[in-house]
């Protein structure tokens, strides 16, 4: 009893003392001075109380300080602005900061808000990286980032911290994308023209997030320049793409559109038409759109709309006339997104502040195969068509309440309505191949999160998130924990340990390696388990050197359950409607790991060293005979180097290197001679050859190390504008890293039918390494028009003053008076 008066009396003695300062409220959005863009996680510092928020992806912040305290605002790239304190009274504010001519000279000497777990990259940052193409990649850029691989070299797809490549929301403006890539996962979806800003949560996850298991990837676009109107335009190896942003004749309101097409269809297409003799005809592209239109009636609320549809096309014609007949084929492969949002934010009052947001998301897969012939002798038709589809329409609202100086509260409403129809599939000949009905889906879900905070002592977010999921045949209801505490250090040092639950009611199915996108997604059922993770991580932050050193070291341990694969035998789900039987579910998995980061954020040189130690294993019922195997991407180390070097006001020199652990595959043992299931035309018993297998990727490919470099050349254009040249260099010397390993005896053969066993000899197979990217040089060019109207004006008075000129030539040319 003792125990408990004292506790109490600290209590009440806490609670005096924190109610004994003049208190009020400053919330507010940081733009940027000249465009009006929001600014993405920019600082807002308390020096009095040593406290420090940052702004969410629209923009907002929200702190509680006291009379006369020294308040300021700051961002990379930007002068640090001071924020007035003096009044008694909460205040909604807009802070503008000012571009800095040199990012190199300013310097934050306080506190920075500390994250874990979290990685980000800024638009700035993606636009100096290396990449494949010389043009910036989202997903290329964030694997560099430890605790995030990809897939394969030059893909797209990324892994985090040991989780499938269908685990990761992206969340595109707060609205989630169900496929996020091109060219069978070499190139991203995600327009970097168009971004933001790129948060990256790997762990303690907050409660208004679920639905993945392994990472939350929150991409916020920009809104377009308020003042005037903008534009550019870059042409590179593999595509082009343009922008333009500015202000609408309706006011208050802003707009930005960017599209991106690739250049190579026409060529691949006369390429293959002249190797082929003129027999066939293959084409690719893919192409994305973009757009946003943003109006603020007042300094309180904000209406945007957002559209982005994107799609691959892959086809393939072929046609031979002969005199007998006509014969003709056609493939025709199309997959990807089309996505419209509308989102509401509204400051109620400096201390309340809410999104809604209503979503429409559609994903779509389409195989169709067509033969056509003519000839009377073996006239013959046949017709395939698949389709996979998966629609989401989504309805979020979201609070921030801030119940007093150190204590918040986020809750929440989130509402998805998804349809769900895995294979769809008609074929000509063959009427027992036929579609499953489609499967409607409704997963409504509430969070709350309270998040305490004790000035220069800790922070504390202790929340939940309650998920639903109910079809006609099956529903679940799931309680997600999470927890998340960081106890600082001093100003500059914080230690962390967070605790996070959640579940995924769909799983999805991919084939890697083909261009041609085969992920399908799954929903779950009664023979299918929804997934879920448990995931606990910890680990040590700090800034060195007023901030120009940032540092952080982390551990974690992850467990996943009722994950879901394809059977050993299956790639797609294509050929029948039975496609729960090709889905191998019911499966565990393992993954834990150390990370560690640097950071230098100023200086004559910038960039980042990243290095992760992990394991990643995985156990399903049928598969490696129900035995625990390495996961197909464990990769135990990899390292990653970036450096940025400003040679001088127009040349800009970037290099990137990394180093990471071959992938695991399964080896070979031996082999043997197996019976055909069908006889020869002579009765005879045909045999071929198939291998003996070790166990399930226990096996490693050789190391993977590559560095690009890239050189950027800024200049202007004839007519005064902002131009950008890319030099860049993939794979600059000329690595030849494994994609995959093939076992045979013969480079050219991968397998064949003998009549017996013993007429053919016992020739010696051997392992065969396939690699794609050699050394690839790459060049783009970017112009950018900082005000459209403007350069019409310049190029119209360029032009008057030479044709004045040439005038004059002429006149003195044939001696006019």
């Amino acid at each position: 009893m003792r125990t408990l008066k004292y506790i109490a009396a600290i209590a009440l003695l806490l609670t005096v003392s924190l109610a004994s300062f003049a208190q009020h409220r400053i919330a507010g959005f940081v733009k940027d001075s000249l465009s009006r863009e929001v600014l993405v996680g920019a600082h807002i510092i308390d020096s009095t109380r040593m406290r420090v928020v940052t702004t969410d992806n629209t923009g907002y912040f929200s702190i509680n300080v006291q009379e006369n305290s020294c308040i300021s605002a700051s961002f990379v790239g930007y002068k640090p602005q001071a924020i007035s304190s003096k009044s008694e009274a909460d205040s909604l504010i807009v802070v503008l900061l000012s571009p800095h001519n040199s990012i190199d000279e300013v310097v934050v000497t306080h506190a920075k808000r500390h994250t874990h777990s979290v990685a980000s990259l800024s638009n700035l940052e993606l636009q100096q990286l290396p990449s494949l193409g010389a043009k910036p990649d989202v997903m290329k850029a964030i694997q560099l980032l430890p605790g995030i691989q990809s897939q394969n070299e030059g893909t797209s797809t990324i892994l985090v911290r040991g989780g499938n490549p269908g685990e990761n929301l992206y969340l595109f403006d707060n609205i989630a994308l169900i496929y996020v890539n091109h060219l069978g996962g070499f190139t991203s979806v995600f327009n970097p023209d168009i971004i933001n800003n790129i948060k990256v949560y790997k762990g303690g996850f907050p409660s208004r997030y679920g639905g993945k298991l392994s990472s939350i990837m929150d991409i916020a676009q920009r809104e377009g320049n308020v003042n005037k109107l903008k534009g550019s335009y870059s042409i590179g190896i593999t595509d082009a793409s343009i922008l333009l942003e500015g202000p609408t004749s309706i006011k208050n309101t802003t707009f930005i559109v960017a599209g991106r097409k690739t250049l190579v269809d026409p060529l691949f297409a006369l390429a293959t038409m002249l190797s082929g003799g003129g027999d066939y005809i293959m084409s690719y592209g893919f192409h994305d759109i973009n757009g946003k239109f943003t109006w603020r009636p007042d300094a309180k609320n904000a209406l945007s709309i957002n559209l982005y549809q994107g799609d691959d096309y892959l086809n393939w014609w072929y046609s031979n006339r002969n005199n007998s007949g006509r014969e003709r084929a056609r493939l025709s492969n199309v997959w990807g997104n089309w996505l419209l949002s509308a989102r509401w934010n509204r400051v109620h009052n400096p201390s309340l502040y809410s999104t809604q947001s209503l979503s429409y998301v559609r994903y779509r897969l389409k195989n169709n195969q067509n033969y056509f012939n003519t000839d009377p002798d073996s006239k013959f038709e046949y017709k395939r068509n698949f389709k996979s589809i998966v629609q989401d329409i989504s309805y979020k609202w979201d609070l921030k309440a801030e119940l007093h100086q150190n204590l918040g509260v986020d809750f929440g409403l989130h509402t998805a309505y998804l349809r769900y129809n895995p294979n769809n599939i008609y074929i000509s000949n063959n009427p027992a191949a036929t579609s499953q009905p489609t499967i409607n889906a409704l997963e409504p879900s509430a969070y709350a999160e309270a998040k305490f905070e004790l000035p220069k002592i800790l922070t504390l977010r202790l929340g939940a998130r309650a998920a639903g999921y109910v079809t006609e045949q099956y529903n679940t209801f799931k309680i997600e924990p999470r927890a998340n505490l960081n106890i600082n250090i001093g100003a500059n040092h914080t230690l962390n340990a967070s605790y996070m639950e959640t579940n995924q009611f769909s799983h999805l199915l991919f084939t890697q390696g083909e261009i041609m996108s085969n992920e399908v997604w799954v929903p779950a059922g009664a023979d299918i388990s929804p997934a879920s993770t448990q995931q606990i991580s910890g680990g040590w932050r700090g800034f060195f050197n007023k901030g120009m050193w940032d540092v952080e070291l982390s551990a974690y341990h992850k467990t996943l359950h009722n994950i879901a694969t394809y059977r050993e035998g299956y790639t797609s789900l294509m050929g029948d409607g039975n496609w729960r039987s090709k889905v191998e579910a019911g499966g565990e998995g393992e993954a834990y790991g150390v990370e560690f980061f640097m950071r230098k954020t100023r200086g004559s040189w910038t960039g980042f060293l990243g290095y992760s130690w992990s394991r990643a294993t995985r156990q399903f019922s049928n598969i490696n005979n129900g035995n625990e195997y390495a996961f197909d991407y464990d990769r135990p180390h990899s390292l990653s180097l970036t450096l940025n070097r400003k040679l001088n006001a127009k040349l800009t020199l970037s290099a990137t290197w990394v180093i990471q652990s071959g992938l695991p595959f399964t080896p070979v043992y031996g082999r043997q001679f197996v019976p055909s299931l069908t006889d020869g035309s002579d009765d005879d018993t045909y045999y071929y050859e198939a291998f003996i297998y070790g166990e399930k990727n226990s096996a490693q490919m050789r190391p993977y190390h590559r560095l690009d470099l890239a050189l950027h050349y800024t200049t202007k254009t004839k007519y005064g504008n902002k131009a950008q040249w890319t030099f860049a260099v993939y794979n600059a010397y000329n690595r030849q890293n494994p994609y995959t390993y093939v076992f045979t005896h013969d480079a050219k053969q991968y397998d064949w039918l003998i009549l017996d066993p013993d007429i053919r000899g016992a020739e010696p197979f051997s392992l065969y390494q396939i690699s794609f990217f050699p050394i690839l040089p790459t060049v783009s060019y970017s112009v950018f028009f900082d005000d459209i109207k403007g350069f019409r004006k310049q190029r119209a008075k360029t032009r008057k003053t030479k044709d004045k000129e040439g005038r004059k030539r002429r006149s003195w040319l044939y001696f006019d008076d």
